[in-house]
């Protein structure tokens, strides 16, 4: 266990600042994150599913590239690129709906992660970064709340590790991570940040973001598999890292598409 915990926080802290670097330098590099972000899901969406990689997850994978570099400019043209690759992919696998389902389930938040960088047309960190802060603090604070509490949980039949208080203790500790936010991007980056939204935001944004985590589960567990691959040493695999921010980052883009 005490190994395994060594790994998560060595991968944790390689990862990390490539993430965040990514972020901060914007265009190109934020696209190019995301595009190999969701180039990884889609090989591992195909493996969990069929244990092997074929024109399947190519396809997968050139979708969610494109639409990492034209999802902000026409949001429009990469919900069509989206639903064609859909129908080639349920084709292509003989109709297999699961993994045509798998086109939505990558690229729609791939979209929405493009777009919310790119809301004005401008590169803009400060949404992307807080987003991130948000699902992060999520798992962070549910872990911690929920294995040092415990008690009733809160779906025992799709994550029997859950728990509510790991749930409560996710929403507490992402409202304080995004006040210190907005503190700090008001006072040092001459932000415009209103503190009771984004507090408030991110409680809800962390019910989401645990919706998205259960959500997977319930895939890997129809599955009958522990992790999504291996690709980070003690974490598992990229949908394992990423499975809030699947269901955080369209509530995000719809929000800021329909307030502008």
């Amino acid at each position: 266990m005490k190994s395994n915990l060594a790994l998560r926080i060595f991968s944790a802290l390689i990862l990390a600042p490539i993430v965040l670097g990514a972020v901060f330098f914007g265009d190109p590099a934020y696209n190019l994150l995301i595009a190999v972000i969701g180039s990884a899901m889609a090989w591992e969406w195909e493996h969990m599913i069929t244990g092997k990689t074929s024109a399947v997850a190519v396809i997968l994978a050139s979708t969610a590239t494109m639409i990492s570099f034209v999802g902000a400019t026409v949001p429009a043209l990469s919900l069509a690129i989206i639903a064609v690759a859909a129908l080639l992919v349920y084709v292509k696998s003989g109709k297999k709906l699961l993994l045509s389902f798998g086109v939505f389930y990558i690229c729609i938040p791939v979209m929405s992660l493009i777009y919310i960088g790119y809301t004005n047309m401008e590169y803009s960190f400060e949404m992307v970064l807080w987003l991130m802060f948000v699902v992060w603090a999520t798992d962070i604070g549910g872990y911690v709340f929920g294995k040092s509490l415990g008690g009733p949980k809160l779906l025992p039949k799709i994550s029997p590790k859950k728990t509510w208080s790991g749930l409560l203790g996710g929403m507490l500790f992402a409202s304080i991570v995004s006040y210190f936010f907005v503190l700090v991007m008001n006072q040092h980056f001459e932000g415009h940040l209103s503190m009771p939204f984004f507090v408030i935001s991110s409680a809800v944004l962390a019910v989401i973001s645990q919706m998205g985590d259960l959500f997977e589960s319930r895939i890997k567990r129809y599955l009958d598999i522990k992790d999504s691959s291996n690709l980070i040493p003690g974490h598992g695999g990229i949908f394992d890292r990423v499975d809030g921010l699947l269901f955080a980052a369209p509530v995000v883009a719809l929000f800021l598409l329909f307030s502008n």
